[in-house]
Order: C-alpha cells, then structure tokens, then sequence
C-alpha cells in the first residue's frame, strides 16, 4: 500500500533549524510558551540546571500535544487507541501516556517521522533523569550534558511548542461520523481512500466500527451494522492476526453480555469470513492483555526500574499458556522489561519476565515476529539504543530462530542479522522497519 502525503502543524521544522544549537533562541521560537516561560528557559540553560529545564519543557510539550489530541474527543482518541478506560469524561493527561501520545501525533500527521524519532529518544533521556534524581545509589557524577537538553528543547519546539494551535486529522473524524450516518459502498470515496491508506488506519477502522457497535442504537446502529458487514471483509485479507482476534474477542464479550443485535451483526460478519477460530475465551484473554498493558505502563512511565517488578509478576503468575489472543500484547511487555532502555533493565523484574519468556514455544515467537513485529514500535525503538540492542542480540539468538520461517524480508533479515551476532546491521534495518511504520503517512491527504 502507499502512503499519502502527511500534513502537519504549521510551517514544520524548517523554522527551528537543527543547526541552531543556542537555546535562548530556540526558547524564543516557542510560540506556545508564555514569554516568562520562555526566560525561564533561557535562565535555567546559562545555570546549568539541565534536569530541570528538560523536565519542564518535556512537561509542557505533552500537556500541549494531548490537549491538542484531546481536541478530537475523548471518545475518538479512545477508539484509536483501542482503550474503552476512556470515555467522555476522562482526562486525556493522565489516561494517555506520553509514548501513545507521540505515537498517535504521528499517525495523526501531527509529527514527522524525524520528529518523533527524536521525541522518543528524548522521553528515553528525560525519564531516565528523572529517575536518577530519585535513586541515591546513582553517583552525583551523572548528570544530563548540555547537548541532550538543547536537543530535547529543539526537538519540542520544531514539533509542538513552536507551531500554531490547529485540527488534527479531521478528514479522518469526518470518516468516522460518516460510518454512523451514511450507508457505503464497496465504490464509496471513502472505502476507496482506505484502500490506499497505510495499516494503521485500516486497523483503526476496525477499531472504531467495533467501538461503535457497542455504543450506538437505532438508525446509527443499522448504518453502523451495514458498514461494518462492508468493510471488514474488503479489508480481512488483509488484517493481521492481532486485529482479527480483536474482532473475536467483541463477539465474545457482546455474546457475554446479551446484546443480541450486536451479536448477529458480528455473527454475519464473522461467519462470511469464516472467521470464529478468532473468538476467545474472553476473561481469560482480556486478563492477559489488561495485565501486559499494566506491564508496559510502567515500563513507559516515570520511575519504571521500580515500577515494573509488581505488574510483571501479575503477568508471570497467571500462568504460562498465554492465550494466542494475547500473545502479540504479551510478548512486547515482557520485551519492554528484558530489553530495557538505553540506562539499564529493572533488575527486580528479571525473574518474573524470564519465567514468561521460558513458557513461550518457538510457535509463540514466530507468530509475534510474522504478525506483531513490524507494527512494534516499542520495541523496535529499543533496538536504537546500544543496552537494549545488546539484551536483544542475547535474548534472541538463544531462541534460535530459523530466519527462513519468516514471512517478512526485512524481519527475515533482522533475525538472520542477529543469529550472525551483527548488532550494527540489526540497528540498521530494524531503524529501516520503524522508519517505515512511522512514515506510512495520513488517511486524508491534502
């Protein structure tokens, strides 16, 4: 499929120069900054406070960014984000992290791939900081430079503090409305826009008809029914097995709970692409993803070394048949715990990841690398900095997988790079994979 071409806030980074290294500056660009803010910037880099200038304008980007995200709904953001915790009124702040915040910005066209790159490895190095503050076993020696400051500052400003305050992805929302409002057609302007649409929202879109099927009633629901027996089997060649288990696990759960008209929609859609193998045992499932989804949490937020060891052990102990449901969720959490960041693992939680990672059969890794791997970005991501990539290169070239049992070229190649011990082309064509997930592009071009 190809991508189209992405539209961002304002004039991008072309007004914050990478070469433009002076923070005051760079301080000065930040449109969205008060103007005592934007002193206080330049006052903090000539005192050397680092930490502190870092953390305070890490803070304020992502107030801003999800204020922004916020903008489209809460519900919205919810269904992109696959996460019914939030509804109407939740607060956008504190349910999303600040990782699903970057990431969603990027599918959303609201940052370059470039820009949120850079934005990850600068969470990676404010959390880390963060942290150190809090750990007296860390040696007052270790302290942020001035180069990783000046880089989070630009970086901020180019993709969020420097830009105007606009809508974000709004042909998208307007695709949304239409699937409760409009009956479509396999020649629809819409089905054919998603047709050459990057994953993300083909996957999204299955997301939201779902999410619709339990919200809606009367004559949105009977367009949401129709739409949705058009759609998912266009598109069910193509959805990976995560996303299909989606779609068993909502047929579980409305039959759970009685819902009989949302049943028998899911029931003809189901049964027209012979698709029940996908229906789970659905507590079990959804207590592995819920739990996985805790794991990687903690491992995102702040303090993680200390916050990981509790829900890594909830997952450990649910035992080690992991229903094949979860298991996309569940490999990249116990990932996120054994790989690390670029400062370290949390040792404490070693054991209780270990213990997942011995109950999962090589049938287990090969469905994770053939239909997970190439949408983790969390994970690639990881295989940038040098600890992660070298617990990478250990942990995987012990499973011995056979690269020829890869359906990917480019994760055939990842793996085979890895089995051959060469860390440099590993980071190279995992940099390639991720760069081609984040470039995908935006539903709606301009």
């Amino acid at each position: 499929m190809t991508g189209a071409q992405v539209d961002i806030w304002g004039p991008g980074p072309g007004s914050v120069p990478d070469s433009l290294s002076d923070p005051k500056v760079i301080a000065s660009r930040a449109l969205q900054l008060r103007e005592r803010e934007r002193v206080q910037i330049a006052t903090n880099f000539e005192a050397d406070n680092f930490e502190i200038v870092s953390s305070f304008v890490w803070m304020r980007s992502m107030a801003l960014l999800k204020k922004q995200l916020g903008a489209l709904g809460n519900v919205f953001i919810g269904e992109l984000l696959q996460r019914p915790d939030i509804d109407e009124f939740a607060d956008i702040g504190v349910k999303v992290s600040d990782a699903e915040a970057i990431s969603l910005a990027r599918d959303l066209g609201i940052l370059t791939p470039l820009q949120t790159l850079r934005l990850l490895q600068s969470q990676a190095i404010v959390l880390h900081f963060s942290g150190v503050e809090n750990d007296s076993s860390v040696g007052a020696a270790e302290a942020m430079t001035r180069e990783e400051a000046v880089s989070c500052l630009r970086v901020c400003v180019q993709g969020i503090l420097g830009q105007e305050k606009i809508g974000a992805a709004e042909k998208f929302k307007e695709f949304r409305q239409k699937l409760g409002t409009v009956f479509l057609t396999e020649g629809s302007p819409e089905v054919a826009r998603l047709r050459s649409s990057p994953y993300f929202f083909i996957k999204t879109t299955v997301s939201i008809v779902l999410a619709l099927f339990r919200t809606s009633e009367g004559a949105e629901f009977e367009h949401v029914s129709q739409n949705g027996r058009l759609i998912i089997p266009i598109f069910w060649p193509l959805l990976k097995d995560p996303e299909r288990w989606q779609i068993g696990r909502a047929y579980a759960t409305e039959f759970s709970e009685g819902r009989k008209d949302v049943v028998r929609a899911l029931h003809g859609i189901l049964v027209s692409v012979a698709g029940f193998d996908y229906v789970p045992d659905n507590l079990r499932s959804n207590t592995f993803v819920e739990v996985a989804n805790k794991v990687i949490a903690a491992h995102q937020g702040s303090n993680n070394f200390h916050n990981e060891p509790a829900p890594m052990r909830e997952l450990a102990n649910l035992g080690t048949s992991i229903p094949t449901s979860a298991l996309a969720t569940c490999i990249t959490a116990v990932l996120c715990v054994r790989l690390g960041t670029g400062y370290g693992t949390s040792y404490s939680a070693q054991a209780f990841a270990n213990e997942v990672i011995r109950g999962l059969s090589r049938d287990n890794w090969l469905y994770y690398f053939n239909e997970r791997f190439e949408q983790d970005r969390i994970i690639l991501a990881k295989l940038e900095w040098g600890s992660p990539l070298e617990n990478w290169m250990k942990l995987i070239r012990a499973l011995d997988i056979d690269p020829v049992d890869i359906n990917s070229d480019d994760v055939r190649r990842l793996i085979a790079a890895t089995t051959a011990n060469d860390p440099a082309k590993v980071k190279a064509i995992a940099r390639g994979i991720l760069s081609t997930s984040l470039g995908d592009g935006q539903f709606a071009s301009r």
